[in-house]
């Protein structure tokens, strides 16, 4: 692994970890009962197998961690299976400075434009 992917890895490591315990806590300050057994769920639960836990039980609009805390997970599995850095839509490298700006980006600069045009386009 280059010395810039390390870098990467443990910049995502660090976030995972903190963006972990922002949801748990998140999701136990909530006056919503099922909510609140949801965090104790997790508590008993190794943090690896959260998000198959809560996929289908909560609104990611509702916490906004939850997006970033699937991206970031994404981007660690990518890092075990030699996949960190291609695009998910073209497989062809992400540009570097993209990287730099967010190491959990999944797309390059094209496949992004092209994901945003088409998200501006179903909004319409």
């Amino acid at each position: 692994m280059n010395e810039n992917v390390i870098n990467y890895e443990q910049s995502l490591q660090a976030e995972l970890t903190a963006l972990r315990n922002d949801f748990l806590g998140e999701l136990k300050s909530s006056p919503n009962e099922f909510t609140h057994n949801l965090a104790n769920t997790l508590e008993v639960n190794p943090p690896n197998k959260w998000l198959d836990i809560v996929v289908e039980k909560i609104n990611p609009e509702q916490f906004p961690q939850y997006d970033r805390l699937m991206k970031v997970e994404a981007a660690l599995c990518q890092m075990e299976i030699g996949q960190f850095g291609y695009c998910c839509d073209c497989e062809q490298t992400i540009e570097p400075e993209l990287l730099e700006q967010d190491p959990a980006t999944q797309r390059c600069i094209s496949c992004k434009a092209k994901a945003a045009r088409s998200m501006d386009m179903q909004q319409k």
